[in-house]
């Protein structure tokens, strides 16, 4: 039977070549790993009916559906805001894994049967081999089966299981959602019974990924009254609820300061004026706006403590602070007001820690958690390297940029390159990553149609395909993509190199270098990856059973 087979991170296609299917696949992982197959399949069927035998391990079936790209993304250099290549160039950028338009398998629609229908002679399937409890280390062999009709496909799946655990929640990962798009998407209101369900599977979603950290954005919801100036932030308390059910182990709530807006409605992108939040016509540094913004920290300051979350929880005063600034004294007007609400909030809330987006080290004494993006973490490494010396933590992220050959997650680019990710955090030493876009739909975006996110922001183009979301909005609840199981995989390998940089720190450096340098620096061939990996477990076999017991 002709078709497509890999347990590799690479893209598949809807009109790649299909060859003779292999009748074996190996794949390696540790004990609790959860690996993943693609499989596409050629038959004229309606479907392709799945199962699966064998021992240690139970499967998830998806249906693969392709998503469309519009556009290559940008080449990373100054483009005057051209962050997709609107005018289609005459060759795939280098960087790029397909000259756009084309289409690509990403979404992965749940089959719990494992009847997967089939569609323009192919069905494509996705299988997550999910470990039994405790399963112990050794050599599982599992026989995958696909009918098609009359034809049938059987392939041995060979699954070298090593005495490694992944240690759970050992890398801190949030990624901001939008529950404007989920109340959309699925038609919920908010505050209603099938809203809070529907969100527990969105936060379910994330847990499986590994997001320990979840970001509820404040806005103007929460002042009550201005005279006398009265917040009540008592309606967050069911949706926080819902997320720390879910196992999450940090609230992210903020932004304390806003850019506030233009005439056009659009935000005021290069001010140096920053409002209070919650109502973003009053500048902070006046009498009425640090009024309003010292009883604003105040009393969320309390809330957070009367819900027993205030140990729980860090803070956002100002996302990307020192970005679109156009010159030293608007920096230095916002370093300012910045550096104010930091004060208010640690004089209501001694201890609080305060995590921020930013580009530079500009706002040192405000910022405990530093967030920059990759290239201005490349380019800004000994101050940032500084910084995490003295005992400050230093993530990173990604959004509509970096672009060209930067490890991102875009669909024009490799699969791998959303994993590597993670390790170039285990190779610098990171504390953290973060993603804007998990599900940033905004109204009138169909992700099954177009996944070019429009940029409201004034500046630029449109994002590039896919930045703004890594799951989709199913019919049920939230679909995962390839890429977001390609950023569990890297959160999973995140942990995985911590725990082998605490046994052998030389080994560790050794072994990321082999498929990491710097950010724009790497090897993303899927296979010679497959081979570093499985050295990775090995490596932790062999440390951890020579440490003695106990």
């Amino acid at each position: 039977m002709e078709g497509a087979l890999t347990a590799r991170e690479e893209f598949l296609f809807p009109d790649q070549p299909l060859a003779p299917l292999p009748g074996s696949l190996r794949l390696p992982t540790a004990r609790n790993g959860r690996p993943g197959i693609q499989l596409l399949l050629r038959t004229a069927a309606p479907e392709a009916v799945l199962t699966l035998s064998g021992e240690g391990f139970r499967p998830e079936w998806f249906q693969m559906l392709p998503v469309p790209v519009e556009y290559n993304t940008g080449d990373g250099t100054e483009q005057g805001g051209a962050m997709v290549l609107e005018d289609r160039p005459a060759h795939c950028p280098p960087y790029a894994v397909r000259l756009a338009p084309f289409r690509v398998y990403d979404c992965l629609r749940p089959a719990p049967d494992g009847r997967v229908p089939g569609g323009d002679g192919v069905a494509a399937a996705y299988i997550c081999l999910v470990p039994q409890e405790g399963l112990p280390a050794g050599e599982y062999r599992l026989s995958l089966h696909a009918q098609c009709g009359r034809e049938r496909y059987d392939c041995v799946i060979t699954v070298r299981v090593y005495d490694v655990e992944i240690p759970q929640d050992a890398f801190p990962v949030t990624n901001w959602f939008s529950l404007d798009a989920i109340r959309r998407c699925h038609r919920v209101e908010d505050g209603t019974p099938a809203y809070y369900a529907m969100v527990g599977r969105y936060a379910a979603l994330m847990r499986r990924v590994h997001q320990t950290m979840f970001y509820i954005e404040l806005d103007g919801r929460c002042l009550a009254s201005r005279a006398p100036c009265r917040f009540d932030f008592s309606y967050l308390r069911p949706l926080i609820s819902c997320f720390f059910a879910q196992g999450f182990q940090t609230l992210e709530i903020g932004p304390l300061l806003s850019r506030g807006f233009l005439p056009d409605g659009m935000p005021d992108m290069y001010t140096a004026v920053f409002r209070c939040a919650a109502a973003p016509d009053v500048p902070v540094d006046t009498a009425e706006g640090y009024a309003l913004l010292a009883a604003f920290v105040r009393e969320l300051a309390g809330f957070l403590r009367d819900n027993g979350w205030a140990g729980r929880t860090v803070f956002h005063i100002h996302d990307e602070p020192d970005v679109h600034c156009p010159d030293e004294r608007t920096l230095a007007s916002r370093q300012r007001q910045y550096l104010l609400a930091a004060g208010l909030l640690r004089r209501y809330l001694p201890g609080a820690r305060v995590i921020e987006a930013v580009k530079t080290p500009s706002f040192r004494g405000g910022v405990d958690i530093w967030v920059p993006v990759t290239d201005s973490y490349e380019e800004r490494k000994a101050d940032f390297d500084r910084l995490a010396a003295l005992g400050e933590e230093v993530w990173t992220y990604v959004c509509c940029t970096p672009e060209g050959r930067w490890l991102n997650r875009f669909l024009d680019s490799p699969l791998l390159r959303g994993r590597l990710l993670f390790w170039g955090c285990a190779a610098n030493r990171l504390g953290g990553f973060l993603h804007w876009g998990f599900n940033q739909f905004p109204p009138g975006m169909d992700p099954f149609r177009g996944t070019s996110c429009p940029n409201h922001t004034g500046i630029g183009t449109d994002f590039p395909c896919g930045d703004a979301f890594l799951a989709y909005p199913g019919t049920d609840g939230p679909w995962p993509g390839m890429r977001l199981e390609a950023a569990r995989r890297g959160a999973e390998d995140a942990a995985l190199l911590r725990l082998l940089r605490q046994r052998d720190e030389a080994a560790h450096d050794r072994l990321a270098a082999r498929v990491f340098t710097d950010n724009a620096t790497y090897d993303d061939d899927p296979g010679r990856f497959e081979r570093v990996f499985e050295e990775l477990l090995r490596l932790l076999e062999k440390t951890g059973a020579a440490r003695p017991a106990g």
